[in-house]
């Protein structure tokens, strides 16, 4: 049995290992896990012997079978390539109770990411997904990354270790976590994932985004279980980043509904979430004053005085 590089092994620590009367399933070294009695793993790999990708059809059938609930599943070091994931990935869209999965040491390249991005949009059960050392670049990043901004809110741990994911698979992350095109984006970008584990990725020289990734994956953190007050870090940081992004929201606002009072100070921090935070009110203060006062000629006189 192959153990995560990751502080996420320490799941498996309680968990022990009993082998099915079933010949032929011993035969390629399956393991089905018991954790106190009710929880199921599966196991394989690591063991001198590889599944490959006709291999993964039947293991992954009792994935699909609503009787037998599994929780766990390691395919570890298996050679499985993209067909073999496009497989799991269509057992996972009919799977309502899986919660981990480790395909770490194949090599199933960006076209079996993208596969395991679609099923991504299906699960809402899946916590951990280790994919290390997979031959991921960027376009399968990409992939990942714009499932779990958009369409899941389940998975919490990633592990994308050993992978060149380049400067655009990077980015494509930080955006996942941190939309910061608008305030509106990043208000609905990903507020669950806790940990994206990247070591030794290759081909990314732009180790500005990886410092920011690990910035908001704390603020993620810092915010459980409510993923309100991740939202509202998040604005936080964004506004005092560039005060910009505020006035450009409340101007789509204006847009959206002409009769919206955007005056209102209480409004405006409200978003911010930290009333008491009067650093950001000063930012605010001094690039947008309009949005403080319904007069506007009071505003006009501010900003010009500013100017000057």
């Amino acid at each position: 049995m192959r153990r995560l590089s990751s502080s996420l092994s320490s799941c498996l620590d309680s968990a022990e290992a009993l082998l099915e009367d079933d010949p032929s399933a011993t035969e390629h070294g399956e393991a089905f896990v018991r954790d106190g009695g009710s929880e199921r793993a599966i196991f394989l790999g690591g063991n001198g012997k590889r599944l490959g990708d006709k291999g993964v059809t039947r293991v992954v059938e009792g994935l699909e079978d609503p009787s037998r609930e599994y929780y766990k599943l390691y395919l570890c070091d298996n050679r499985i390539g993209w067909r073999g994931a496009s497989i799991v990935s269509h057992a996972l869209t009919h799977n309502m109770s899986l919660v981990e999965m480790s395909l770490g040491n194949n090599r199933i390249g960006d076209e079996g990411a993208r596969h395991l991005a679609s099923a991504l949009v299906h699960i809402a059960t899946l916590e951990m997904l280790d994919l290390e050392n997979n031959g991921i670049g960027p376009a399968g990043t990409v992939a990942i990354a714009n499932a779990l901004e958009r369409d899941n809110n389940s998975l919490q741990w990633l592990v994308l270790s050993e992978n060149p994911i380049g400067d655009e698979g990077a980015q494509a992350l930080l955006r996942c976590i941190a939309n910061t095109t608008s305030l509106d984006h990043l208000q609905k970008s990903n507020h669950s994932l806790l940990s994206i584990i990247l070591k030794k990725v290759a081909w990314v020289k732009d180790t500005a985004s990886l410092r920011k990734i690990r910035c908001y994956l704390k603020i993620n953190r810092l915010s459980v279980p409510c993923t309100r007050f991740a939202v509202q870090r998040k604005v936080l940081l964004g506004v005092k980043e560039s005060p910009q992004r505020l006035t450009e929201f409340c101007a789509t606002l204006r847009e959206e509904n002409p009769s919206i009072e955007l005056g209102l100070q209480p409004y405006l921090l409200s978003l911010l979430g930290y009333h008491s935070d009067l650093s950001t009110a000063f930012v605010l203060l001094q690039n947008a004053p309009h949005l403080f006062s319904d007069d506007r000629d009071i505003a006009n006189t501010n900003m010009k005085h500013r100017v000057r």
